[in-house]
C-alpha cells in the first residue's frame, strides 16, 4: 500500500540498554516524545515477544496509512511515500545496547549522569541475532542497514562473532561508528568484502583539539589505522571521517580546515558532518546563523575538494531551517 511512513516503523529494532526501540532518531522531535518510540521497556537482553513486537509495529503501520504519526515521527527528516508491504520481518538493526567505550567524548551522552551509565552492563546480543536468523526474522534485501553504535563496537565481547554471523548470512550494509583507537580484523575483512563502511569520529584537525574533545592521547594512532583501513577498503568511500561540530570548542573556520587538510592529506575520500546532539536539542528550531553558515562552508567545501559527504540528521535539520529562515 502507498503512503507515507519510514523503513524503521515499518522494519527497524533498535536494541538500548534498557530498552528495545522503533529507532534511535525520536530524539529529533524533542526529548519529551522520544520514549514514544519505545517498543519494550525494562528490557536487557534475552527472549523477545515478537508476536508483540510486530502486533505494535503493525499499529504504527495502521496509524501512518491514515496519515495519523506520533509527535516523535512528525516531521522526521525519514518520513517518504512508498509502497509499504505488510511482511513480519526486520531488515533495520540499530545496536546502541551497551556504553562501554575506549575514549571519553565530551559530548557524548553518558556524561549526563556517569554514575548511571557506568552501571549498565552489556547484555549478550549475538543469541538474540542468531534466534532471529533461525527464525527468518531477519531479511536482507537491498535497502537493508545494520549500524553499530554504543558504546565502542570493537570492544564488544561478541563483536567480532557478530559480524561472522551477519557476513555468513549474505549482510551487504554494515555501518560501524568507531573511535578508530582499536583496530578491528573484523572490520578490515568486511571492508575487504565491500560489505562495511565505517565512521570514525576524529572532531579536530589537530591533536590538541582531538585530546581536548575526546580526553584520550589517541589521535596518531586513530589516523594510523584509517590509513590501514583505507588500503584494505574494497571502494573508495566505506571509511569516513567525521566531523562533529561543537559549538565554541571546535568550530572555527581554522579547525575546520585544518581538518580538511588532513582529511585529504592522508587519502581520505569519503567524510561526514553532524553537529552536538545536546547543542542541537537546546536550540531547535532556531539555530544560530552562525553555525547553519559554517555547516553550509563545510559541504561546500567538501564538494569543492571532490569529497563524497555524508551529512547526518542533526546537521540537515540546521540546514533546512537556515534555507527556511534565511537571515
Amino acid at each position: 500500500m502507498h503512503y507515507k511512513s519510514c523503513q524503521w516503523v515499518n522494519r527497524g529494532i533498535e536494541f538500548r540498554t534498557d530498552e528495545i526501540r522503533i529507532c534511535c532518531y525520536g530524539y529529533l522531535q524533542g526529548r519529551e516524545t522520544e520514549y514514544q518510540t519505545t517498543l519494550f521497556s525494562d528490557y536487557h537482553g534475552g527472549k523477545i515477544d515478537w508476536d508483540k513486537f510486530f502486533e505494535i509495529k503493525h499499529q504504527l503501520k495502521q496509524m501512518h496509512k491514515e496519515g495519523k504519526y506520533l509527535d516523535a515521527c512528525k516531521n522526521c527528516i525519514y518520513l517518504y511515500e512508498n509502497d509499504w508491504d505488510d511482511d513480519d520481518y526486520i531488515n533495520h538493526l540499530t545496536f546502541n545496547h551497551w556504553t562501554k567505550c575506549n575514549c571519553a567524548c565530551t559530548y557524548c551522552y553518558t556524561n549526563n549522569d556517569k554514575k548511571a551509565y557506568n552501571q549498565f552492563k552489556e547484555y549478550k546480543i549475538y543469541p538474540i541475532i542468531k534466534d532471529m536468523f533461525k527464525k527468518g526474522l531477519i531479511k536482507n534485501l537491498e535497502s537493508s542497514c545494520l549500524c553499530f553504535g554504543g558504546g565502542e563496537p570493537t570492544i564488544l565481547d561478541d563483536f567480532d562473532k557478530l559480524i561472522d554471523i551477519f557476513l555468513k548470512h549474505g549482510s551487504k550494509n554494515i555501518r560501524i561508528n568507531t573511535s578508530g583507537i582499536k583496530y578491528s580484523k573484523s572490520i578490515e575483512k568486511s571492508l575487504k568484502l565491500g560489505a562495511m563502511s565505517i565512521v570514525i569520529s576524529l572532531d579536530a584537525g589537530c591533536r590538541e583539539t582531538y585530546e581536548k574533545i575526546k580526553q584520550v592521547k589517541c589521535y596518531d594512532k586513530v589516523w594510523d589505522n584509517i590509513r590501514k583501513y583505507i588500503k584494505c577498503q574494497k571502494e573508495p568511500n566505506l571509511v569516513k571521517v567525521k566531523f562533529i561540530l561543537i559549538p565554541k570548542v571546535n568550530d572555527s573556520y581554522e579547525e575546520i580546515n585544518k581538518w580538511f587538510d588532513e582529511v585529504v592529506k592522508n587519502g581520505v575520500k569519503a567524510v561526514s558532518l553532524s553537529v552536538e546532539q545536546d547543542w542541537f536539542n537546546t536550540n531547535q528550531p532556531n539555530f544560530p546563523d552562525d553555525i547553519y553558515e559554517k555547516i553550509s562552508y563545510m559541504e561546500q567545501k567538501a564538494k569543492e575538494l571532490n569529497l563524497d559527504m555524508e551529512i547526518y540528521c542533526e546537521a540537515l535539520a540546521v540546514l533546512r531551517d537556515g534555507k527556511k529562515n534565511p537571515s
